[in-house]
């Protein structure tokens, strides 16, 4: 019994401390790239907005945990998640001396970067998709990568060379916002979308703005609302 109860003490010495250690760093983080993201805000509103007011630059914190930026018809989602993860132990991650020399630097703390349709948001259509641009993953010591997209798929990919800086925190979050801008949604071929049953489109006439839209898939074909229908 007192060999188990100080086994406990050593777990949350050695995790549970860590896990709260990782929680503030990923914190304050957050809290820096909700700062860049308000000034990239205000530098669009002032450089571009001012020349065409019909294009909306807002930014809106949410809660302590989201923030999110509306430039026209997109709208960049940041969060960050509450709990503390670590890589599946198949990663190759663990091969690197970085880790090999302390294996705790391997858990991290998550913010994630999503870009939606702003009508999704403003319409409150439920069904509608976006799509995960990219995630920073930050341990103890503010070393960072980032799993992502495009070019954010491979930038920032090594663990022991990556430290927070605001200007790696501004270039990841304008490269977030040029892939959603590159982005356009694609209609499906009318062939696919062109049969519907009356309870289909009865539902679609129900939500808010008619057709279920994602930004990742355009609209929805038709065996997918017949499979949201179904959920």
């Amino acid at each position: 019994m007192e060999d188990n109860y100080k086994e406990i003490l050593n777990k949350l010495e050695s995790k549970a401390s860590l896990k709260q250690a990782i929680y503030r760093s990923t914190a304050e983080v957050f809290s820096l790239s909700k700062v860049i993201l308000s000034k990239i805000a205000s530098k669009l509103h002032q450089d571009y907005t001012a020349k065409d007011p019909s294009v909306e630059v807002i930014y809106k914190e949410n809660n302590q945990f989201e923030a999110q930026l509306k430039f026209s018809g997109d709208m960049l989602m940041l969060s960050m998640h509450s709990n503390v993860f670590n890589f599946d132990e198949g990663h190759s991650i663990f091969q690197t001396s970085y880790v090999k020399t302390d294996v705790s630097l391997s858990y991290c703390g998550a913010i994630y970067i999503h870009n939606f349709l702003a009508d999704s948001i403003k319409y409150n259509r439920l069904a509608d998709e976006g799509s995960l641009i990219a995630r920073i993953l930050v341990n103890k010591e503010n070393h960072f990568m980032v799993e992502g997209d495009g070019t954010l798929g491979f930038l920032y990919e090594n663990f022991e060379e990556n430290i927070i800086t605001e200007e790696k925190i501004t270039d990841i979050l304008e490269k977030s916002i040029l892939f959603c801008l590159s982005n356009d949604l694609i209609l499906p071929p009318y062939a696919q979308i062109k049969d519907v049953t009356l309870h289909q489109k009865q539902s679609l006439i129900s939500a808010a703005s008619g057709h279920p839209t994602g930004k990742r898939l355009g609209y929805l074909f038709s065996s997918e609302i017949q499979q949201n229908n179904n959920i």
